[in-house]
């Protein structure tokens, strides 16, 4: 493998691409363009060694979202995961030798927040505030009622309703 790690990023981008849901691949796209690429670009993938992993995760631990906060145990787990996803692709498909961001180790960590959700109550003086807005009005009511995800909810479409057998489809 004597390939800068950007050239072969382009490989696994390409190889990855049409096994995954676009939104994903995105994603993804985006935290190795912007939290990897930048820091090992022009490195052989076969001269990245376990202290270089280190010294990223470093500098990716001080960097700050917004210049303001730094990046959640969460986040900083999936841009290490993301790394470590490369590098296996290169030793499973491409006969790199070992990958070195498991011999030195994750960051972050893999529990999320907790997440809060509203009583019926409390639904019930914010539907007060909006119940003048038709649209929101009946978007949360969507939402709560449902389970439905915002994003789920932004995808529906007419022919996604039912009326007849009181069914809604979410594909």
């Amino acid at each position: 493998l004597d390939l800068n790690f950007e050239t072969f990023v382009d490989l696994y981008l390409k190889d990855i691409e049409p096994r995954l849901k676009r939104n994903s691949f995105l994603s993804k796209e985006h935290v190795i363009r912007k939290k990897i690429i930048p820091y090992f670009k022009n490195k052989k993938l076969q001269d990245i060694r376990p202290s270089d992993i280190v010294q990223w995760q470093n500098d990716i631990m001080k960097m700050k979202k917004d210049d303001v906060e730094k990046y959640s145990p969460v986040y900083l787990k999936t841009i290490h995961n993301q790394m470590s996803a490369i590098l296996n692709h290169a030793v499973n498909l491409y006969g790199l030798t070992a990958n070195v961001a498991r011999k030195a180790g994750g960051m972050g960590k893999e529990k999320s927040k907790e997440i809060e959700f509203w009583t019926q109550e409390d639904y019930q003086k914010f539907m007060e505030v909006v119940a003048d807005k038709e649209i929101s009005f009946y978007a949360f009511e969507m939402l709560y009622w449902t389970g439905i995800r915002c994003g789920e909810l932004l995808a529906l479409t007419p022919k996604d309703f039912n009326f007849e057998r009181q069914e809604l489809t979410i594909n």
